[in-house]
């Protein structure tokens, strides 16, 4: 009688948080989100889609949560918005807020909230792509009174060590040569890179493989 074989327990997802974090050219900007938060103000960080802005919004958040009452309102998910009409805390995280640009009921909600948060004292973290898509002048001003932190894209030497350090806490070997194989080969943005990474390792994992060139090579032929 055969015995069936039981698939590789996987790792879990990937938990983001400060000291996960590829830091690159944005040292500065990173310190200020880890210690330097004054309660009652507001912050603003902006970036480029798949630049890192929801793994630092995710590390804020379980940094507030454990020092103080926290809320994380993932705006990228429009399920989420009627959230602005009824959360309140001492920290308030918004990731993604230029979702909401150019929808007249969401600008409208987001203004209000800001409002209230103002009244409440409450500190407030924003992220988004930038602030001045939005149609609404009251909600482009109350935006502009947070402080502004610009984050860097992540230089070729810190992508290969996102995809080593990846590689590193998905427990799989890698390779000789696969981070600059990769990078040759894909995106240079970060958050597609690191979802590339990740499917690697998984499936790495799965075949009891070393993710390897040649592993490489046949995902991104399955891709096209």
């Amino acid at each position: 009688m055969s015995r069936v074989q039981m698939p590789l327990a996987l790792k879990p997802p990937r938990r983001p948080r400060f000291d996960n974090f590829v830091t690159g050219d944005n040292g500065a900007l990173v310190a200020t989100l880890k210690s330097g938060l004054e309660p009652g103000h507001w912050y603003f960080l902006a970036g480029p889609s798949g630049s890192g802005r929801s793994h630092l919004m995710s590390a804020v958040f379980a940094d507030r949560a454990g020092q103080a009452s926290a809320r994380f309102i993932a705006l990228a998910d429009h399920r989420q918005w009627p959230l602005l009409e009824h959360t309140d805390a001492e920290w308030i995280v918004l990731d993604d807020i230029d979702r909401l640009a150019g929808d007249g009921k969401g600008e409208l909600a987001l203004f209000n909230a800001l409002n209230r948060w103002r009244a409440e004292r409450a500190g407030v973290v924003m992220s988004g792509r930038g602030r001045d898509r939005f149609d609404l002048p009251d909600l482009r001003s109350r935006l502009g009174q947070a402080t502004r932190l610009t984050l860097n894209p992540l230089e070729e030497r810190d992508l290969a060590e996102l995809i080593v350090r990846l590689a590193e806490e998905h427990e799989v070997p890698l390779g000789r040569g696969v981070a600059d194989y990769l990078l040759s080969r894909t995106t240079r943005n970060a958050g597609q890179l690191a979802g590339m990474v990740n499917r690697l390792a998984d499936r790495a994992l799965s075949e009891r493989r070393t993710l390897s060139i040649p592993l490489v090579r046949e995902m991104l032929g399955s891709q096209g």
